[in-house]
Formats: C-alpha cells, structure tokens, sequence
C-alpha cells in the first residue's frame, strides 16, 4: 500500500479502500439496528443536553453523583443535574453535528422509521474512527516493519466483523481505539527517531496530547496511559525525560477536571470515584453509583484477590472474543520471544507489553460483568497493534518453512491467519445484510432489553416538571426523553430522593422496569441479585400473564401499570410486561 506502487499494487489498494467503504455503509445503513451499549446511550442523550443547553448537564442521574452534590449542598435538580460521571470527549463531539440536527434529536418512531436518525449520526461517527484507526495502523506497521506486514494488519483489521459491531455500538471504546492506534503511530514515529539519534519532542509532545484526550473519552484508560508511560520511560533512549513530557498533558487535564468537578460537587473525583472505590473493594461498579447513602467500601484483600483471580480467568478464557478473533492479534504473545533488528519495533514490543499488562491489572481490578460486551472491556482497544506485531511473527516464522512458491512462500500462513480472522464476518454478515435489506425500516432493535420505539412513548405520558426512576436509565433519557434516575439500591433511598426534588420543582412520575432488572440466571437471582430490593416490580410485569399480581406494598404509591411492551403467552393467559412504567395516576397519551 505504498504510495509509491503502481500497476497491481496500485489497484490492490484502491480494492482494499473500496472494501472499506463498502463495509462502512453496510454497518451503517444496512445492518444498524440502532445502539446497543448503555453507555453510548448515556453519553449521546447528555450530547443533545449539551448542543441544547450549552452546559454540561445531564438526564441520567446516579444516585451516588447526586449524593455527592448534596453532601456539598449544591441543591441540584434532576431537571437540570450537573454531570460528573462520564467523560466529556465523545459527548462534545458529538454535540457539536447534534447543533446542526436539532429537528431530529428527539425520537419520533412515527416519522423517523424504527432506527433513530441520531443513532446512524452516531454509527458513522464510528465507522470514519474505524477507517482512521486502520490507517494509523497501517502507517505504524510500515515505519516498525514493511509493507507486508502492514497490508496483513490492514487486512486483518477490515474483516473483523466484532470490532466494526463495537463502533457503531456508540460505546466509548469506539473513540479509544482511534486514540490508541494514533498515539501507537506516534510511539513509533519517537522511536524510529530516537534510533537514528534525532529529535523525539515533537512526537512526544503530540503523543502527550494524545493521552490526554484518551482519559477524556473513557476514565480506565488511564491504565493505558500508563503502559505507554513507563515503556517511554524504559524502552526508548533518554525516555525518562520525554515520559515526564508526556505525562505531563494528562496530568495537567486530569487536574483542570478535578477543579471542574470540585466546582459541581465539592470533591475533585466527582461521580468518577465510585470507579475507582470499585477497583480497590469488592463491590460492583453499578452497584456504588445506585447508592444515595454512599459509604467508603472496606478494603477486604481476600476478597479483591480472589475477584481479580476471577477475573483474569474468565478474561484469558475469552482471549480470543475480547481481541475481536483477530488471529494475528494471538501471535503477539511470541514477540517477545524474538529478537527484532530494528530497535525501534523492539522498543514499541515490550511498550505494547507493558501497557496489555496494565491494561490486565486494571480489567482484573473493574471486573467485567457484561465480557466481550462490556464497555470496561478495553483488550479490543488494543487489539490494532497486537495484529502488527502478530503480523510480524507470522511473517518470520512461516519464512522458516522455506515453502516452494514465492506466493506460497510469503502469503501462505497469513492467508489462512486472515481467513480464519474473516470467519466471523463470512457467517454472520450476510445473513443480516439479507435481514437488513428485507426489513428496511423495520428492522428490530436489540430486543431485549431495548425497544426505543416504545419507550419514546414516555414523553407524551409525562409533563415537563417530571422526571422517573428505572432500571434503564440511559435508555430511557435517549430514547424517551426525560430525566432518569439509576433506580437506587437500597429502596427507602427513594424517598429521600423524591422528597429533595419536589422541594426543588421536580416531581417523580414513576419507574420504568426493562429486562435489564430481570436479566439473571437464575430466577432465585431475583431475590439475592443487585435488583433485590425491587423484585416485586420486578415480577410484577411478567406474572401478570398468569393473572397473578405482585402488588406492592400499601404505601408505594405507584401501583398503576402501564404497558410498553406487552407479549402474550397463550390463548386464556394476560399479557405479559416485559417493560412497564409503574405511575401513581392514570395516565393518557398527550397529543
């Protein structure tokens, strides 16, 4: 992919671009189905927030952030709640094409079609981070090695059908994965430098800059910040000094956010420091943001060993799903078992080692409850220069053969590594590109635990001073609209909650139950679960089928069910309500 070649290298590479562009349409306009992680849905409903108000404000609440504020006697509102969970890159971004999409920002199935307008808006933020991540790819893979080795990177990288699913998921990773590949082509370009005894600054400089914008679009990536940090630090000549340069922007951004955190919630940390109190204690993540009446978690070893073990063998079993099935990616683990004539790639070698080892630590630390879907899962990140290196050890080692045929001979093994690495794409992709092209603007959504078309129905049944409790609250500001608390812990924390709004002009319409609440293993699960204080709402929706009501207690005053989505189960039962809203009154659709 030279730019230099012609002749059949010249077309190859306008195939390979055309192939790209294919593949991006299709993600985007054929097979979509709308975003499916919750935390793309959190960061694009506080987007419209931002393009509308001008501030950073939000319509998912935690009730751990808002405890925060309270603590520092902020008097918020969820009407207008200040936002200090999530990081800010990916929501400016996306804020600033939401200005010039104002007519559609809000979902109406009726004129919009089943897939939100937005959500493709999103979906080809993705795919363009997809394209430029493969670009930055290829150009690092060519400085470190040679064209070959760049083209199987390339390759490999195109046909892995899980990573383009993952960037048109709205997830922040999606942006990580640029950030990463860009800020790997810029350690290589230091160290290619720092080998023929030039200047390294400006690529350090930028490179800095590049790590500040990765703790910006997702707060784990400081393990990855930290990896590429200690290997300036160790593997690059004279690189004590540039680490400092380097994490110098970082720490100066991470910083100028604490003030801006201090500011909202009296503590630098805001909402973010459930994040790290998760990593040093035994409970979940979700679990501290949903708690009104926070405490400092004990730090109990036994039990942070034991979880991290957990962990690592639940990770390392899925190796192979976490890097995307990319089979080059796998071959980086021989890296560092041969020794490389270029002292750059050798440098960028124990770097990436270091920083999957980082990386490790931290997964193991989070937990990831979700897997290969998780949006903690950050080994994807990663996986566009494991390919590289993994890219290379299949060159050397299949130049060992000495197989006859000079096609053979150079292509034989990464051929099948690619082919294996295309499977994925090979069985599922046309089968929903068929699916895509019949359903047209009907394809269903990610059911379950998402049906936008029918949450958006929220907004007409509540009034602008309202705002609800759920299961789902990302989904629920995205697609309907209205402010959202996470439904909290502990259940007499709602009380307190509603109380401190009403005195502030915001009212509690009710809650809103999806399949997230209900998703378990086991139905005991209901009862011992993070959820389990709720399982009467819980139940209620699907038992209704069986003409058996779970009604609550007497003083829970939202008892009256209205059904989003309701399936029948047979000819004499009810329906069923997978997905309620629970409300205090009754409750007509505004025209």
């Amino acid at each position: 992919m030279s730019p230099n070649s012609s002749g059949p290298g010249a077309l190859l590479r306008l195939v390979f671009y055309a192939a790209a562009i294919v593949m991006a349409l299709l993600h985007v306009f054929v097979t979509f189905r709308g975003l499916s992680s919750a935390e793309g849905m959190n960061q694009a409903q506080l987007a419209r927030q931002i393009s509308r108000t001008g501030s950073y404000q939000t319509h998912v609440i935690e009730p751990y952030a808002w405890a925060q504020m309270e603590a520092a006697q902020k008097k918020p509102t969820p009407l207008a709640m200040p936002e200090t969970v999530q990081p800010p890159l990916q929501p400016l971004l996306w804020s600033v094409a939401f200005r010039f999409m104002k007519p559609w920002v809000v979902y109406d199935p009726a004129t919009g079609g089943a897939v939100f307008i937005m959500d493709r808006v999103i979906a080809c933020f993705g795919v363009t981070w997809y394209l430029l991540a493969i670009y930055f790819t290829h150009g690092a893979a060519r400085r470190l090695f040679d064209e070959q080795v760049a083209t199987i990177s390339a390759i490999a990288l195109l046909v892995c059908e899980p990573a383009w699913e993952m960037m048109v998921s709205g997830a922040p990773r999606g942006i990580l994965v640029l950030l990463f590949a860009l800020a790997f082509r810029l350690y290589a370009s230091a160290a290619n430098r720092a080998a023929e005894n030039r200047g390294v600054l400006v690529p350090l400089i930028f490179l800095g800059g590049v790590c500040s914008l990765m703790v910006l679009a997702h707060w784990l990536s400081l393990w990855i910040v930290l990896g590429i940090i200690i290997g300036v630090a160790v593997f690059m000549p004279k690189g004590r000094a540039g680490a400092i340069l380097v994490a110098l922007f970082p720490v100066l951004t991470l910083a100028a956010w604490g003030w801006w955190n201090a500011q909202l919630c009296g503590d630098p940390l805001g909402g973010i420091k459930a994040l790290f109190q998760a990593q040093s204690s035994a409970v979940a993540h979700d679990l501290l943001l949903r708690d009104f009446t926070p405490t400092v978690p004990l730090l109990q070893v036994d039990d942070l060993v034991r979880r991290v073990g957990l962990g690592w063998q639940d990770q390392l079993g899925m190796l192979v799903a976490h890097l995307g099935y990319v089979v080059p990616g796998l071959f980086f683990f021989l890296a560092p078992m041969h020794r490389f004539r270029k002292p750059e790639a050798a440098s960028a070698r124990w770097t990436l080692a270091v920083i999957l080892l980082c990386v490790a630590v931290g997964m193991g630390l989070i937990g990831l409850p979700e897997k290969v879907k998780d949006d903690n899962a950050l080994y994807i990140v990663l996986m566009p220069a494991m390919a590289t290196f993994g890219a290379a050890m299949l060159v050397v080692l299949w130049s060992r053969f000495q197989v006859s045929g000079e096609f053979t001979a150079r292509w034989g093994a990464p051929l099948a590594a690619l082919v294996i690495t295309a499977l994925p794409m090979a069985v599922n992709l046309p089968v929903v590109m068929k699916f895509g092209l019949t359903m047209r603007g009907k394809i269903p959504p990610h059911w379950p635990p998402y049906m936008p078309d029918r949450i958006s129905a929220l907004r007409q049944l509540t009034e602008k001073n309202e705002f609800v409790i759920s299961d789902s609250p990302a989904f629920v500001a995205w697609y309907g609209d209205v402010p959202s608390v996470n439904l909290c812990t502990q259940r007499g924390d709602y009380e307190p909650m509603k109380s401190k709004a009403e005195e502030r002009g915001a009212r509690l319409a009710g809650f809103v139950m999806t399949p997230v609440s209900a998703r378990v293993e086991h139905i005991t699960d209901l009862y011992t679960g993070p959820y389990s204080e709720w399982r009467d709402l819980i139940i209620r929706g699907p038992m209704l089928a069986f003409d058996r009501d779970f009604s609550p207690s007497p003083e829970f005053p939202f008892k009256n069910p209205i059904p989003l989505v309701g399936q029948s189960v047979g000819d004499k039962e009810h329906l069923s309500l997978p997905m309620v809203f629970y409300t205090d009154k009754v409750r007509t659709i505004k025209k």
